[in-house]
């Protein structure tokens, strides 16, 4: 399979570009292929044939797809449960529209730094330049101009950084030579204030298109800057209290979470089972014994999420909300 950057999506997942073509063969040939039985209570609609394999996990999990239409645009995707014996395979409720990769949403894309970029001292209040080098018009595919800044020691290639999507920093068509002019979000887990006084470098990226920066801008930290940024988080700061609560609530959401991934079964059965997305989300909450918003969250998850990739991330940041939570007293 091709690199996550070069390999096509159906949604939010990536898969096996070589997979989208040919003729496949029905659900239940393929399932007996793979060794596993199928739902029937999920494939209600779905297509009789063109099922194929999409993409295999290290986890054990494979995802199948079958295309509704005769381009092979839109397609109906489902999942082989490795940890339930025999496995099984359920089917997605919803159609999933395919995407091109990250490095073709791109094309013709690059990052600049703005004429007036050195009479900014501050690398908090940075702007960067989205700009269409190419010779067609750029047309966003529900992507957004979302760029996040990472402060590194100077010379240091290596950066991690986590995000969200921002509806507020949609992308927008950009005519040959036009440009997009957006914040740089530099991330509070490497402000400053985790950084010595001194120079260091400033990679960018527009996280949503795997867009990054050719070469990282040499920024100096000043005491000042660096004081500044600590009174700022602060004085945003809400008092222990308060702050105990929102990590409780964010610990209890995301245990929410978790809890969804190991009960994916039993919600892929109410799921199928059920006539109105109010029915679902009031049975997933009693599976989930949570509340309804939370259940909301869980009915509107992607596939990504039971991934053992999406898991793994959950559990660190569960372990990193309680260790906050803990370090309050």
């Amino acid at each position: 399979m091709a690199s996550m950057d070069d390999a096509p999506r159906i949604g939010d997942l990536e898969v096996d570009g070589d997979a989208l073509t040919g003729d496949g063969t029905t659900l239940s040939e393929l399932a007996d292929e793979l060794a596993c039985g199928v739902d029937e209570t999920t494939t209600a609609g779905s297509p009789p044939a063109g099922w194929r394999v999409l993409r295999r996990l290290e986890s054990g999990a494979v995802y199948l797809g079958s295309p509704v239409d005769a381009d092979h645009r839109t397609w109906r995707v489902a999942q082989v449960h490795p940890g339930e014996r025999p496995p099984v395979v359920r089917v997605h409720p919803d159609t999933l529209v395919v995407r091109p990769s990250r490095a073709e949403r791109r094309q013709g894309l690059v990052l600049r730094w703005p004429s007036f970029v050195e009479e900014i001292a501050d690398p908090m209040q940075l702007v960067i330049d989205v700009v269409n080098l190419g010779h067609s018009r750029w047309s966003p595919e529900g992507d957004s101009f979302h760029a996040i800044g990472a402060l590194t020691e100077p010379g240091e290639v290596t950066f991690g950084f986590a995000w969200m999507s921002s509806a507020q920093q949609r992308a927008v068509p950009l005519e040959p030579g036009e440009y997009a002019r957006i914040p740089v979000h530099v991330q509070d887990r490497a402000t400053p204030t985790e950084l010595r006084q001194g120079p260091c470098d400033l990679h960018v990226v527009v996280v949503e298109l795997g867009l990054r920066l050719a070469e990282p801008l040499r920024v100096e930290l000043t005491a000042e800057m660096i004081a500044r940024q600590v009174a700022k988080r602060n004085r945003h700061r809400p008092d222990a209290a308060s702050e105990r609560r929102a990590l409780d609530r964010q610990i209890d959401d995301e245990r929410v979470r978790v809890d969804a991934r190991r009960s994916w079964a039993a919600i892929a059965d109410v799921i199928g089972s059920t006539m109105s997305e109010n029915e679902s989300i009031a049975r997933i909450a009693a599976v989930l014994d949570c509340t309804t918003e939370q259940a909301a969250s869980v009915y509107d998850s992607s596939l990504r999420a039971v991934g053992r990739a999406d898991a793994d991330r959950r559990d660190e940041q569960l372990r990193e909300l309680i260790r906050q939570r803990d370090a309050l007293g």
